[in-house]
């Protein structure tokens, strides 16, 4: 017994799960969850949860959804014999019943047969939602084998000469026809049907619908007895075969414009097609329009973007040269600052260490002239005991002094270097007891 139980339970578990697929494929609703909290509150009938959730997503209230029955009231006290018994109060949503007037019977009997038409409407719809949908296969994992399966047989039995179909699903389809705002003409092929193979023959499969297409809309095809053919046909909800439908941008969202169903022949297709063309050819052209106009926005503000940005990296390179500037000029400044005062540190130490200058009349005294690199000259005597440091010292003092210089005699040209204890002395130079020494700049 218990073994019966569960192979019920495991074969209940398997038609909600193919239920479940059926309704996630027809539906487009991704989330599981969500998908099987929508079938339990329907008690997993399917017809009722899609007309529901479409009735939700167009703004209809539900239609077989009902809202759950009142509680029910608490039992009543016990009455008392001497006492009338009271009325039970009326529960909010029950209705009371009362006597109809003659009008109101009247108004009913007239009224019957439109209930009649629309009860039976109704379910005649509902049957052929359970015939269609109640028993499809799991749902198309791969729409675009679909449609090339389409293709392949199509040109097996009718030919290479056809529109050019796109080899993409059908939301696919759609969005690239909204992207290019292009018509969208969609076929749904049904090779069973006794008018198919006389209207491909003589209408898709033919060179002149093959260029009428081509400049004027997208093509897409598909078999209805394919997974991703159900799934579209439960969408444009054909009457019968062949079926074409032509879709377009139109307020903001993809709207079938104009719908052939039936066997017509080429020119009378063509025509009609053409003046769903013109009809709605102004939709597209505002919205070509509006669309050039944000992308002439969009390029406007990311030129005015770029020139903004090219414009602020100039200034920050600008204000960085001028920072870089300010920092070298302040570091030339602190160097020249730090020279002026090694050479004031300098020139008082030189200045201190010099020998006193002999008197005019000294037979020792050696009188020396020194011409300065920017044409100035200085003097001083010497003895002969003097060293030619004390020379370079001497020149110390001077204010037009060059950043490095050295003594050079005229004839013979010879530069005079100081030994490093000061040497040589200047008796032993040659200079005799008046000499010219030029003060050479050896900066650079």
């Amino acid at each position: 017994m218990s073994t019966g139980a569960a192979g019920g339970a495991g074969e209940g578990d398997q038609d909600r799960s193919v239920i479940l697929a059926h309704f996630q494929e027809i539906t487009g609703v991704e989330d599981e969850a969500k998908s099987v909290q929508l079938l339990s509150a329907h008690h997993w009938n399917l017809e009722a949860s899609v007309q529901d959730l479409l009735n939700e997503k167009e703004g209809i209230s539900p239609v077989f959804s009902q809202p759950a029955p009142p509680p029910a009231p608490p039992p009543a006290p016990p009455t008392d014999p001497l006492q009338p018994p009271q009325q039970p109060p009326r529960l909010p949503g029950t209705v009371v019943v009362r006597e109809q007037t003659w009008w109101e019977w009247l108004v009913g009997v007239a009224m019957f047969p439109l209930r009649f038409v629309l009860s039976t409407a109704n379910e005649v719809l509902q049957v052929l939602v359970h015939l269609l949908f109640g028993f499809q296969p799991s749902p198309a994992r791969n729409p675009q084998a679909d449609v090339q399966q389409f293709i392949t047989e199509f040109e097996a039995s009718y030919g290479a000469i056809h529109p050019t179909f796109l080899t993409c699903s059908y939301s696919q389809a759609l969005a690239q026809a909204r992207r290019e705002l292009r018509f969208l003409l969609v076929y749904l092929h049904s090779p069973g049907h006794q008018d198919t193979p006389r209207f491909c023959r003589e209408v898709l499969a033919t060179q002149e619908f093959t260029d009428f297409s081509v400049s004027h809309c997208l093509v897409w095809g598909v078999g209805v007895n394919s997974q991703e053919g159900v799934r579209v046909s439960y969408v444009l909800r054909e009457n019968t075969y062949p079926f074409l439908a032509l879709v377009v941008l139109k307020g903001g969202r993809m709207v079938v414009v104009e719908r052939v169903e039936g066997c017509l022949g080429r020119e009378e297709l063509s025509a009609r097609l053409q003046h769903a063309l013109r009809a709605n050819e102004a939709e597209l052209v505002v919205e070509r329009a509006e669309r050039a106009r944000r992308d002439g926005d969009k390029r406007l503000r990311e030129e005015q973007d770029k020139a903004f940005e090219d414009s602020l990296r100039a200034d920050q390179e600008k204000e960085r040269r001028k920072v870089e500037e300010r920092r070298r000029a302040e570091q030339e400044a602190e160097l020249q600052k730090r020279r002026e005062e090694e050479r004031t540190t300098e020139r008082a130490l030189r200045v201190g260490r010099l020998p006193p200058e002999p008197e005019p009349g000294d037979p020792d005294s050696l009188h020396v002239m020194l011409r300065m690199p920017s044409g100035g000259r200085m003097e001083r005597r010497f003895t002969g005991m003097d060293k030619l440091q004390s020379v370079y010292d001497f020149v110390f003092t001077s204010d037009d002094l060059p950043g490095r210089f050295t003594l050079v005699t005229n004839f013979p040209r010879q530069e005079l270097l100081c030994s490093s204890d000061g040497g040589p002395l200047l008796q032993d130079l040659g200079l005799g007891r008046k000499c010219v020494l030029f003060v050479q700049d050896s900066s650079e």
